[in-house]
């Protein structure tokens, strides 16, 4: 199906070409319901621009688009740091958005079309359908994926090893003599989660340890699921309690300490706890959390390079195109001081 000009919109709404760039462009000189009637119909109709094509002939290619889940998340900051180490060494400047769940990524990117400022555009991945990104990157305009979640999309995206940081963090443990080890997950819907999840079992199954289901216990990210999920833990009898917990974030582990230490227990004496991420405040808590290392700030710099690589490239439809690199990034076990040898 040939793709739709900016012509075809003006026919099918009855207006003129001109009227329809201004919509397009956002200009205060259309009136609100007529601006709905032309995005209403360019909803309808699929229809995106290749502002990447646009820009490039108008020498406009010098801004990038940044999507991320929100400003408070902490893992954006150290992402954040990393896309801008590369591009404040180039002639590139960033726009920053915001979309989070009860944001999705349709508008956003409306308001990113209807602007033709982004050469490309670089999202931090959440709970969203991924489509609409897809599409964007087919129409020509380069989209790269900081995916933190580790979804499964037809876009070039940075990720990291989800299941080899679990298998460390469970292998770590181990050699500390635990045999008891428990894991309290996130949200299991996410693949990162299934990854980590993963690394955990094979862990103890390469170490001859049965399965005990419940030692694996729901946590969604949430404090007071946590709390929950650990005070059954706790409640287990002593023979079959855990001596470690390995949790799917820090944020969880954070909230599996305080649990513990509630319940009158002691991190690391009587359980020792390993988390994910190893953010910022990782080392300040007491005691400083084990945790695995995901290495935000070079997934932020290698998807910035990315994006740079692939505007560059142009939009050509091109075998590698059809096939996006998907880059994966080793994490780092950081050794501190809430796990400990067996009682």
């Amino acid at each position: 199906m040939a793709r739709l000009t900016i012509r075809d919109i003006a026919r099918m709404s009855g207006l003129s070409k001109s009227t329809v760039s201004l919509v397009l462009n956002n200009s205060p000189r259309v009136d609100p319901a007529t601006r709905e009637r032309v995005l209403e119909l360019m909803r309808q109709h699929n229809y995106v621009p290749n502002y990447a094509a646009t820009a490039l002939a108008r020498g406009n290619t010098r801004l990038i688009g940044m999507i991320v889940p929100g400003l408070t998340w902490r893992l954006v900051a150290a992402i954040n740091y990393g896309v801008a180490s590369v591009v404040e060494g180039s002639e590139y400047e960033i726009i920053l958005y915001t979309s989070t769940n009860d944001r999705n990524y349709d508008r956003v990117i409306e308001r990113i079309l209807a602007s033709k400022l982004s050469a490309g555009l670089l999202v931090v991945t959440h709970n969203q359908p991924l489509e609409p990104l897809e599409k964007l990157h087919r129409d020509g305009l380069p989209v790269v994926l900081v995916d933190t979640l580790a979804t499964h999309a037809d876009l070039p995206a940075i990720v990291t090893d989800n299941y080899g940081g679990a298998h460390a963090a469970v292998r770590h443990l181990l050699e500390l003599g635990h045999r008891r080890i428990a894991c309290v997950e996130g949200l299991m819907e996410y693949p990162c989660c299934q990854e980590r999840t993963r690394g955990y079992t094979d862990a103890l199954a390469e170490a001859g340890i049965s399965h005990r289901p419940e030692l694996v216990q729901a946590g969604g990210f949430s404090a007071e699921t946590v709390a929950d999920s650990t005070r059954a833990l706790l409640s287990l009898p002593k023979r079959r309690r855990p001596t470690a917990v390995f949790a799917h974030s820090d944020i969880t582990a954070y909230a599996v300490m305080e649990t513990v230490e509630d319940s009158g227990l002691k991190v690391p004496d009587d359980i020792s706890v390993v988390g994910f991420d190893d953010l910022a405040s990782s080392e300040h808590v007491r005691p400083a959390l084990t945790t695995v290392r995901q290495p935000f700030e070079e997934m932020g710099r290698q998807a910035a390079e990315l994006l740079f690589a692939t505007i560059e490239g142009g939009p050509g439809e091109t075998e590698a195109s059809r096939q996006p690199p998907r880059l994966s990034l080793p994490t780092s076990l950081i050794v501190r001081d809430s796990t400990s040898t067996v009682a």
